[in-house]
């Protein structure tokens, strides 16, 4: 209900204002009304244009500037003219002359040539550049990769290294900030003796404070051209190994200059030219270009080229084989391997040995070996203890007195350290006095045998004493020893069985067996939560196995005494 009075206009004083503040706003709305849409329209007069395709600027400016390194010999440095030359600056080359422009080299370093990329500075980067998961979400990296580095050593001439299991044990000099510096000492046992830079490394090693150089095998290339080290080697294999590539900013994945380098790279590895360009700068031969050139020369079954690329419906990428394995992703991919990737990329589980081949090959691989471990060790053992028991038995007090402390010495000894002074006890005096070697598999067997049989040996002993009370005269024979075995079945099937889990103990003198496999698996991967459980559940169907294969021969063991 409204009051007495009210009205139905404003109150004459603030509407007079209220109306002089709109008027004022209308007159200020129509002036700036066309002053901004001049300012706008001058604007977007002055705007740049949308970014041109990088190669179409490329090919305006007549030049392709790429990044190169200055301080990587010989794949990137300068010449006395002060000039950039070298491995990677010639691939800039032949990309530049098949582009059909000029090249203009600017020298970067590892800390700032992801970012002259990505300003815009330069158009490609060459410059020892690895291809790993996380520079890919900052960078355009070509595929296929153009070369591949890895982790090997330096050593003085006549080293007598022939495998990395020679280096066990030893002094090894390092580079500190190295990534390989640790997965490569906890698989191979290396003593590192770590210095802050390469020149005090170098003069390390040739003062002899240590047996070798643990160092990136390419940077070894330049080191040996060092007067100091002109007759040093590099014996052993590289390790580690990771992939080089040509990288491109970020916005030019999928862009024509893309595919332009990917295809030049992939003509390179066809034709022989990076192998041709490594032998022009006296580089030591690389095995992955060796790789690659067999593999971007394969044929399929129907004499069509095996890495061709695929349809537009299929990505146009190259086939999944010839493809960085570290990078793929479950759509690159089909079967098992599909299955693995999706594994990883949804539940967070890299089972590698399903979806990589290389994985799955050096699994199994240490699987057979490992299978090879166990029944050589259970032969050994029961060959141990079955000799050593009737050795014992012989009739010789003087040998019995032998045989039951050294049994009684070797089972106090526990079979890791057996192993150790084997190998690096023993096996040091013999290789630096006469020069023998000794393969670690061989050792592993002997030690583990030895420690094993003796327990067989002082239960074979154990039943000979009972079954000489049961029966008068009872000797241990060849003729009586299935007796005692039968009677002792349940402590020697003990000792065979703890034998069978301790074969994982070889992987310390570099036996490439179960452990070993999955320690470089993970080395490499990471994934050593998924791995030590794929290896326990590994090592619990194998034990099982052997105790059902026991069981199995107990029982008709038993079916045999009943007739």
């Amino acid at each position: 209900m409204r009051a007495p009075g009210w009205r139905s206009h404003p109150h004459p004083a603030n509407g007079s204002k209220a109306a002089v503040m709109a008027r004022r706003l209308l007159l200020l709305a129509v002036w700036l009304f066309p002053l901004l849409a001049l300012a706008c329209g001058r604007t977007a007069l002055a705007a740049p244009p949308t970014p041109a395709d990088r190669l179409d600027l490329i090919e305006k400016r007549g030049a392709l500037i790429a990044g190169v390194k200055s301080d990587y010999p010989p794949f990137g440095m300068r010449d006395g003219n002060g000039r950039l030359i070298g491995f990677e600056a010639d691939l800039a080359g032949e990309l530049a002359r098949r582009l059909g422009v000029r090249l203009q080299l600017v020298a970067v370093t590892s800390t700032n040539r992801l970012q002259k990329l990505e300003e815009g500075a330069i158009d490609v980067v060459i410059a020892t550049l690895g291809d790993t998961p996380q520079r890919r979400e900052i960078a355009t990296l070509v595929e296929p990769s153009y070369y591949a580095s890895g982790a090997t050593v330096v050593a003085p001439p006549n080293s007598h290294l022939s495998t990395w299991a020679d280096l066990r044990g030893r002094k090894v000099c390092a580079t500190q900030g190295a990534y390989f510096n640790r997965p490569m000492a906890q698989r191979f046992l290396l003593e590192l003796q770590v210095f802050n830079g390469t020149r005090d490394t170098r003069l390390a090693l040739r003062d002899g404070r240590c047996d070798a150089w643990l160092y990136d095998d390419t940077g070894i290339v330049g080191l040996l051209a060092d007067s100091d080290l002109a007759n040093y080697e590099t014996p052993l294999p590289s390790m580690m190994v990771s992939p080089w590539a040509i990288a491109l900013a970020a916005s030019e994945r999928g862009s024509r200059l893309e595919q332009v380098i990917s295809d030049t790279i992939a003509d390179w590895h066809r034709s022989g030219w990076l192998i041709a360009a490594e032998q022009r700068w006296a580089i030591k031969p690389s095995r992955f270009l060796v790789d690659m050139r067999e593999l971007w020369t394969r044929l399929q079954p129907d004499g069509r080229p095996l890495c061709t690329r695929q349809s537009k419906a299929d990505g146009d990428q190259w086939p999944a084989e010839c493809r960085n394995r570290f990078l793929l992703s479950s759509a690159d991919v089909d079967g098992i391997q599909r299955f693995g990737l999706l594994l990883k990329e949804r539940a967070g589980f890299d089972v590698s040995i399903i979806h990589d081949a290389y994985d799955r090959s050096l699994f199994l691989h240490g699987l057979w070996v490992t299978l090879q471990l166990m029944v050589a060790c259970i032969a050994g053992s029961l060959a141990v203890g079955c000799l050593g028991a009737m050795a014992a038995e012989a009739g010789l007090p003087w040998l019995r007195g032998l045989v039951r402390s050294f049994a009684a010495l070797a089972r106090m000894t526990p079979p890791l350290l057996l192993i150790y002074l084997v190998f690096f006890g023993v096996g040091h005096v013999i290789v630096s006095r006469f020069g023998w070697t000794f393969d670690g598999a061989a050792i592993a067997i002997v030690c583990l045998s030895t420690y094993t049989g003796c327990a067989i040996v002082s239960a074979l002993l154990d039943a000979t004493a009972v079954l000489r009370q049961q029966q008068a005269g009872f000797a241990l024979r060849w003729r009586t020893l299935a007796q005692s075995l039968r009677l002792a079945y349940a402590p020697v099937v003990a000792s065979l069985i703890n034998v069978v889990k301790a074969t994982g103990m070889a992987s310390v003198i570099a036996v490439p067996e179960l452990v070993s496999a999955a320690t470089a698996i993970v080395a490499e991967r990471g994934n050593a939560a998924v791995m030590m459980n794929v290896l326990m559940i590994t090592y619990f169907l194998l034990v099982l196995a052997v105790v059902q294969f026991f069981n199995l021969l107990e029982r008709r063991i038993l079916r045999r005494g009943e007739h």
